[in-house]
């Protein structure tokens, strides 16, 4: 089942069932509309495209500007549930054109809500929530019930996974006239059992599957099964009825959303063998798919350039005949007029050095926006390793976790394979220092390169150990080897991320703060993500806050990124048991959140060279030396300030203020 298959039924049944005046009127529409929606469920873009485009043609035509820009908006929908994200994004520009090109302003809102199908489907959930909520202010709610609760629906979408709560709220205000179709209706409450299994509310989740099931039973012609499976898989789970509900996830014939549903199982059931096998399944379905998404963007991509190229090349034909008729046209003024001359050719050269600042400019923003994507696209490269390293981390970390000695080899190759990938992006990343603003010498480049070397190699070469030992080793000795390539693993994955996301966000560009959240909250949220089991010294968080709950802060989810810096660094040196996590309100309306431990003071001389990349305070030290200036940066994008209170004397104590 594809992301918004469910929407996208609703916005069929908006042209075809819930408006029978409409295809009355029109059999032709309704004909044409039946076309697309048949060609949107066999999935056969070609097919698809050319029914969209008579569509369209055919509205155009009767200036039908409203289902005009609905029919357009689910060729959008349709693009996003293939993955055809540099289509989707094309359409979504053409429409909007096209929309201020007629003066149809008042169909923005559709923009905004194709924009949000958009950023969804690339799992950015944040920016899809802007975008909905944009268009939600934007439509006339008494005469487009259709479009608010489409929007409605959308928006408690790409909220119900972080966010279950405010999904659910969405859901109640949906239109209650469009409820009384018995095909919404289920819809929504096959959803709405969804989100309250996963808030955990059995009194919510029996009331609306009561429902739910009563539609299904007594109305199956108008009973929407979009959500069966998951559903009664949450039904099934509910009871404990595991083998039912494991009978559920094997007869959907969608292998990626039957994995998803087995993994919930499996962790419910407290089988972590099965679980740990569906997670690797999950893994290999996304990389599949990523990489069908990459093949495709490129496709499209190299079509386009082509397309470009061919353009090119005709204005150039076009410019050359033009500079000729204009030399020939300068030649017989020179002899006409000499005055003339000598202007025209003073106002060309000036022309002609604009043009060269204006060329000069254009460089180097393309070079700083190409840099910018290089180092995303090594990131989303190395999501993948990292991940995998983490992962087994976090299992190995575990010593009730047992592996066989004959599935050693397949697991620690996975390893290998995972730190031999970091290890050919991490010139790459280094190489990319060189062309931002920071920059980097040979020697730091060097002493960075060595910094990860050294953890990359130990662990390819004791994971090399136990594969050639082929489960041979004694146990002692085996898990001894397996603690090391833990912490190995945990240390290379973190410490590339680090490297990658200063190398894209060393320079303190701006960054939208797009996300609200309680700061008690996202605070309490952290410290739980956070890996402290994989230190090196056992240690405990205390968390004071003076700030009440209910006080939220408007940030970035970087935030978790800059805390995860702080917080490796208080642990690092700490030499007390416990560090000091605390928040307070200041007198301007802000927030500061302070961080300090026990052990070591850094000097006041100190205060700001340890906020500078590669810096390492002593020669001992063979860290990265960018965690620091990571979190300086990422606070100052965000309009934070981020400081050494060298008041205090116990330890280190950072505080960010300006939340």
């Amino acid at each position: 089942m594809k992301q918004y298959l469910f929407l996208f039924l609703f916005i069929t049944f908006s042209f075809l069932g819930s408006n029978k005046a409409y295809a009355d009127n029109d059999n032709v529409e309704q004909e044409l509309a039946m076309r697309v929606q048949q060609a949107q469920v066999s999935g056969n873009d070609s097919e698809f495209y050319d029914a969209h485009k008579l569509f369209l043609n055919h509205l155009e035509q009767k200036e039908a500007w409203d289902k005009y820009y609905r029919v357009w908006m689910s060729r959008v929908i349709y693009d996003v549930n293939h993955k055809h994200f540099h289509r989707a994004y094309t359409e979504i520009h053409r429409l909007t054109e096209d929309i201020r090109d007629r003066h149809q302003e008042q169909y923005l809102y559709i923009s905004h809500m194709c924009l949000g199908f958009f950023y969804s489907g690339r799992n950015q959930p944040e920016m899809g929530e802007t975008y909905f909520r944009k268009a939600l202010q934007g439509i006339d709610a008494d005469k487009e019930p259709v479009s608010v609760f489409n929007c409605y629906l959308s928006l408690s979408q790409v909220l119900s996974f972080n966010r279950p709560t405010e999904a659910m709220a969405c859901l109640d205000s949906l239109p209650k006239q469009m409820l009384e179709n018995p095909i919404y209706d289920s819809g929504v409450l096959g959803y709405r059992c969804i989100i309250a299994s996963r808030l955990g509310d059995q009194k919510a989740f029996d009331q609306y599957f009561a429902r739910y099931d009563s539609i299904r039973k007594n109305n199956p012609a108008g009973f929407n099964p979009a959500n069966l499976y998951q559903v009664m898989v949450c039904y099934n789970l509910a009871k404990k009825d595991y083998k039912q509900a494991l009978a559920w996830c094997d007869s959907t014939d969608v292998p990626m959303m039957a994995n998803e549903l087995r993994l919930d199982i499996y962790e419910k059931m407290g089988d972590w063998q099965r679980a740990f096998k569906a997670a690797e399944l999950k893994d290999s379905f996304q990389l599949v798919d990523e990489r069908e998404v990459l093949e495709d963007d490129i496709m499209d991509i190299s079509h386009g350039i082509d397309l470009l190229q061919a353009e090119e090349e005709k204005a150039e034909l076009r410019r050359s005949q033009l500079m000729l008729g204009g030399l020939m046209a300068s030649v017989i003024i020179a002899l006409l007029i000499g005055i003339l001359i000598y202007r025209y050719f003073k106002n060309l050269k000036l022309k002609e050095q604009f043009q060269e600042l204006q060329e000069a400019r254009r460089r180097t923003e393309a070079g700083q926006a190409i840099r910018r994507g290089f180092v995303t696209t090594i990131l989303e490269k190395l999501n993948s390793p990292i991940s995998t390293l983490l992962n087994y981390a976090r299992i190995f970390n575990d010593p009730e976790f047992k592996l066989k000695p004959e599935e050693r080899g397949k697991r620690y190759s996975d390893i290998v394979a995972a730190a031999k990938n970091v290890e050919s992006l991490m010139d790459p990343v280094l190489d990319s220092y060189s062309r931002g603003d920071l920059g980097i010498t040979e020697e730091e480049k060097r002493v960075c390169q060595d910094a990860l070397r050294s953890p990359l190699q130990t662990l390819i070469g004791t994971a090399e150990v136990i594969i050639e030992a082929d489960g041979q080793i004694p146990h002692d000795e085996y898990m001894q080897l397996r603690s090391a390539i833990c912490r190995d693993c945990y240390d290379v994955a973190t410490s590339t991320r680090k490297l990658v996301l200063f190398s894209l966000y060393g320079d303190a560009y701006p960054i939208p703060k797009n996300y609200e959240i309680g700061l008690n909250e996202i605070i309490r949220s952290i410290l739980n993500s956070y890996d402290l089991h994989f230190k090196t010294k056992p240690k405990s968080f205390d968390f004071k806050s003076e700030v009440p709950d209910s006080v939220t802060i408007r940030t970035n989810t970087l935030l978790q990124e800059l805390l995860n810096c702080l917080l490796d660094n208080a642990v690092k040196y700490a030499t007390g048991d416990t560090l000091l996590l605390h928040c307070r309100a200041e007198d301007n309306g802000t927030c500061t959140i302070a961080i300090s431990n026990e052990g070591p003071t850094i000097p006041a001389a100190e205060a700001e060279r340890i906020f500078v990349p590669f810096v390492r305070l002593s020669p001992d030290e063979h860290t990265l030396g960018v965690g620091l200036p990571l979190a300086k940066c990422l606070a100052t994008s965000m309009g934070y300030t981020l400081t050494l209170d060298t008041t205090y004397t116990q330890g280190a104590r950072y505080i960010i203020s300006g939340l």
